[in-house]
């Protein structure tokens, strides 16, 4: 019994090297291997995700940039699955449980059929998305491990960033605005009738003593009614054309229209106008930290990677990487 036990185990062991043999490596790292398939099918993704989501001009060159990239960004995940094991690190059933619910809530989905029907669209089975899922969680606790986080960046390292970059962080010309909005009927023939109560609603509002909020959480048409017109901070050229020359141009308190657009009458009130101007730096330390914290981590990815290459064993077969 004991001899069969052993007999079955080398014919197991030698099937599976002929089968690796015949299927041929393209990758290995340490014991970690990517097969001729494996390689295939992860190009085949990669290339039909770009044709699908890519502007037809860049379509040739985002393919090429991925044939090129593709065997150095499998070695890196290698490295890495290799560096969680040296740390110990493990992905559990719970874990995975838990991003697949924050994914579905990210994407509004409500119902595992939903779910399964998101992944076929995809061309994903269940157990590839958790697969992929499982690998993007152990890379994120292995930095989280090794690499500095964002919140280790010194109030000194982002202000020399805020005084190098601060022209990217500035704000266009703004105004905050209050509105109310007649809408234009379905037949033309009672447009006159709504056209003459947007010029009564725009003489009441400037009457003195008038009460803009008021009057817009009774007679506007518009969703803002119920915050008495309040629109908010408004960039300039986000709105149509005659409504964003007539703000833009007006000083602040000034009550402009009706305007005429295609959806109705829009009586405006400049509740504020604000300059273009870079924030100041307190201002915006949280947006600086986040943006800060994607480029060193782009650098420090490489760097660790590096770090990696250095004390492992790779092989890259390059004659069987299939040409697609």
């Amino acid at each position: 019994m004991k001899k069969s036990l052993i007999a079955l185990a080398l014919t197991v062991a030698a099937v599976s090297v002929r089968a690796e043999l015949l299927e041929g490596i393209v990758i290995r790292v340490g014991d970690r291997i990517v097969t001729r398939t494996q390689y295939e099918r992860r190009l085949r993704d990669m290339l039909n995700e770009v044709q699908q989501n890519t502007p037809p001009e860049q379509v040739a060159a985002r393919k090429d940039a991925v044939r090129k990239n593709l065997v150095n960004d499998m070695v890196s995940e290698l490295l890495i699955k290799d560096r969680a094991d040296r740390l110990g690190i493990s992905i559990s059933e719970s874990e995975i449980k838990e991003a697949i619910a924050h994914l579905k809530q990210q994407y509004n989905i409500s119902t595992d059929q939903q779910f399964e029907d998101s992944l076929r669209q995809s061309g994903l089975t269940r157990a590839e998305m958790e697969t992929r899922l499982r690998d993007t969680l152990l890379t994120q606790k292995v930095f989280s491990r090794e690499l500095r986080s964002r919140e280790d960046l010194t109030d000194a390292e982002l202000r020399e960033r805020y005084n190098r970059e601060k022209e990217t962080y500035r704000l266009p010309e703004r105004a905050h605005l209050r509105e109310i909005v007649v809408l234009k009927p379905d037949t033309p023939a009672k447009e006159l009738e709504a056209h003459q109560r947007a010029t009564e609603i725009a003489a009441a509002v400037r009457k003195q003593g008038a009460d803009f909020a008021q009057i817009a959480s009774t007679m506007s048409e518009a969703s803002t009614r119920d915050k008495g017109g309040d629109v908010g901070e408004i960039n300039k050229g986000d709105m149509v054309a005659d409504l964003d020359t007539a703000v833009f141009n007006a000083q602040t308190g000034a009550i402009l229209g009706p305007i005429e657009t295609k959806s109705g009458w829009h009586i405006l009130k400049v509740e504020q106008r604000l300059p273009s101007e870079v924030p100041a730096f307190e201002s915006i330390k949280g947006k600086l930290r986040k943006d800060a914290s994607e480029e060193t981590f782009q650098r420090d990815y490489k760097a660790y990677v590096e770090t990696l290459r250095k004390d492992a064993f790779i092989e890259v077969h390059d004659d069987m990487i299939p040409k697609i």
